[in-house]
């Protein structure tokens, strides 16, 4: 298949993310290589017992930015989850453990004052941390997205320039 039959068959459309096969304007077949319809080579490698194993050479050109955008957010946003959860979690473990008491008692030891006049957790309680927790989250799921965004621009510009990242796989029966 030459490149110009592969433009041909392939449809452009601009909410897809690219795999294009390595395409070149000659193809030769040696008698042991099989060409597949889409382009990719096919070749058997040396057989051992019962197992045979295909190969195809597949170039990565194109990386569509909109899922990009779109699987970043959702991995962000599922970070958050995890991040809310976590700090919840610590929080609740640090005064069931009594750390915050201990907290308090050095700081009034080390003050000298009496204990009532200062508490670790009018600074660091629990609605406080999980709101920090959740601001600190936002500003990552909004960083995070637009950078994996700019990311897949940058590759779409780098892959028209050096011709994508090519892949190899490997097919066992």
């Amino acid at each position: 298949m030459t490149a110009a039959d592969y433009a041909r068959t392939t449809n452009q459309s601009p909410s897809s993310t690219a795999v294009i096969p390595a395409v070149k304007d000659k193809v030769e077949t040696p008698p042991e290589r099989t060409t597949t319809t889409s382009g990719a080579t096919l070749s058997p490698a040396p057989e051992s017992g019962s197992k045979k194993e295909r190969r195809a050479s597949l170039r990565l050109t194109h990386i569509e930015p909109w899922s990009v955008t779109r699987m970043a957010f959702a991995i962000s946003v599922a970070m958050m989850i995890v991040a809310v959860v976590a700090v919840s979690i610590f929080w609740v473990v640090m005064e069931a453990t009594g750390v915050w008491d201990q907290i308090n008692g050095s700081v009034t030891s080390v003050l000298s004052d009496d204990s009532t006049s200062f508490n670790i957790t009018d600074y660091l309680g629990f609605w406080r941390m999980v709101g920090l927790t959740l601001v600190l989250s936002a500003i990552n799921v909004i960083l995070t997205t637009a950078l994996a965004t700019i990311g897949a621009h940058l590759y779409n510009l780098a892959a028209q320039l050096l011709g994508g990242v090519e892949v190899t796989f490997a097919e066992e029966h």
